[in-house]
């Protein structure tokens, strides 16, 4: 199934919605809840993998309740984009740049003097069970963040801008996760900023070139947090802070060589314009 970004709240300018101040409730109300479940989950003494699927799995349910308040068939338009598939096969190719970019970090890791001896041992079955296991708040979070907020932003600011202003709030869900005694507590912060904010742009640039896929965003997501097994045998919190340089490299490339240049066209004929805001009261 092929389509445009059809998943933009086109009936919103009937309706005197504003598209953009959907997409900011929606961050809004995503952030609120994240601070809720940190301050409750952490001060419960919970186990530290219950804040991660705590901060993964409400978008989609965030994403839902907005479209559903929004009516006019946009909770169906929103999960549409489950089986939306590129029409341009060629698309599927930026599903290597997630294991290309681990074995990036592989090399580098190596090359400032981490052991190579045993990197690969203990690959399997880890790489085939890790991306399972992680496919769930992908895909979870990209019904959220692109499916429901990006094409909504969409309307009223360009891919690349729209991929930052959303990518600093998605960026700061995640930081509860490396508090001290949760999942990734001791890993850098940094790297986690610009490894989301660089996710946020190669995704964006994805969903539009794809026409509005979040089913491929969501293989995307799946595979930069599932190949982790590709680093075993190298010092985590080394792999960590090479993770946040490489992606944000290849974010950079993207843009620089034009890559937004090439899908920019194609939101000026699949999204819709702004909805005209109601005249004030």
């Amino acid at each position: 199934m092929t389509t445009s970004l059809e998943a933009s709240p086109q009936e919103a300018s009937r309706s005197g919605r504003d598209p953009l101040r959907d997409a900011a409730s929606y961050v809004a109300i995503t952030l609120a809840l994240a601070a809720l479940a940190a301050v409750a989950i952490i001060g419960s003494g919970a186990q530290p993998t219950l804040l991660a699927f705590a901060l993964a799995l409400p978008p989609t349910l965030i994403a839902t309740a907005l479209a559903w308040r929004e009516g006019d068939g946009a909770v169906r338009r929103l999960f549409r984009q489950l089986k939306v598939r590129p029409a341009n096969p060629a698309w599927y190719l930026v599903l290597l740049i997630p294991p290309a970019a681990f074995l990036v970090v592989d090399v580098i890791a190596v090359a400032l003097g981490e052991p190579s001896a045993g990197m690969f041992d203990e690959v399997f079955p880890a790489i085939l069970i890790v991306p399972l296991v992680v496919v769930l708040p992908a895909f979870a979070e990209e019904i959220g963040w692109r499916g429901y907020a990006l094409p909504r932003t969409l309307t009223a600011m360009s891919p690349l801008r729209a991929a930052i202003v959303l990518g600093i709030p998605w960026a700061l869900v995640h930081v509860p996760l490396y508090w001290p005694g949760q999942m990734n507590g001791g890993s850098s912060v940094w790297s986690m900023a610009t490894q989301i904010v660089a996710y946020s742009v190669i995704l964006t640039w994805i969903y539009v070139g794809t026409g509005g896929s979040v089913l491929m965003t969501g293989l995307f997501h799946a595979l930069a947090n599932g190949l982790v097994p590709l680093t075993n045998g190298l010092d985590p919190y080394v792999v960590w802070d090479i993770r946040g340089v490489v992606f944000p490299i290849v974010a950079i490339l993207i843009v620089v060589l034009g890559g937004f240049r090439r899908v920019g066209s194609s939101t000026s004929t699949a999204s819709p314009q702004p909805a005209s805001r109601p005249a004030a009261t």
